[in-house]
């Protein structure tokens, strides 16, 4: 699959520097049925939680309700989670996010889940700064029915604002965008393959249901 990362270095507008770490995925893999059916299965998975527990990144997710978070409502908008992220792991600095996120359907068919508000707790050498200046992470990841395939595509991006003073090396800047570029990819490409898995499991759930219906039918035809 294609995947990008970029770091880049640039000014705030109220003074000092922004450091922002980009990363884009995608990734496509035959599957059996038509766009039809699996735009059927994904608007099924809308309706519950396993699309965000499908990322490898989630370690476990709630109804955003019992947060006290916001409800449905919104154009398309399916549901709301609040999902434990696994630690993001950066040089000097360890982040561990609880991400809001919002399930969406699309009109074309496919499904959407996008990081609305992520808050973090901070651990490394770089703690205390981490805390005052309150990195930002956006995250979005959409799933669609193409020929033959389902296709996934990911965007995620971290800005954290850092006063004028603060050095940062280029090393340091390029190894964050390695890591951060690898760990997008693999959530992407093993959530493609969890939600494909899984949609072959209901597959052969129906197929076996409808077996057992003609037996069962051919019996009562022969009574």
């Amino acid at each position: 699959g294609l995947h990008r990362a970029t770091a880049v270095m640039g000014a705030a507008p109220s003074g000092g520097r922004v450091m922002v770490w980009r990363a884009e995925a995608a990734a496509s893999t035959p599957i059996r049925g038509g766009a039809a059916d699996v735009s059927s299965f994904l608007d099924s998975l809308a309706d519950s939680d396993f699309i965000v527990r499908a990322d490898d990144s989630v370690v476990s997710c709630e109804p955003a309700a019992k947060q006290g978070g916001g409800g449905g409502g919104g154009e398309g908008e399916a549901g709301r989670y609040v999902a434990a992220i696994a630690p993001l792991r950066l040089p000097g600095l360890t982040v561990r996010p609880t991400a809001f996120i919002r399930v969406d359907r699309l009109s074309d068919g496919g499904l959407r889940y996008t990081t609305e508000r992520v808050d973090n707790a901070f651990e490394g050498s770089f703690r205390g700064l981490a805390e005052r200046v309150t990195p930002t992470i956006t995250a979005a990841t959409t799933l669609r029915a193409e020929e033959r395939c389902l296709a996934a595509e990911a965007e995620f991006e971290l800005t954290m604002p850092l006063p004028s003073w603060w050095p940062i090396p280029a090393p340091a800047m390029d190894a964050g965008g390695a890591l951060i570029s690898r760990l997008v990819e693999k959530d992407t490409r093993v959530s493609l393959e969890r939600v494909i898995g899984e949609y072959e499991a209901r597959r052969g759930a129906a197929a076996a249901g409808g077996a057992e219906q003609q037996q069962g039918g051919g019996v009562r035809a022969d009574e």
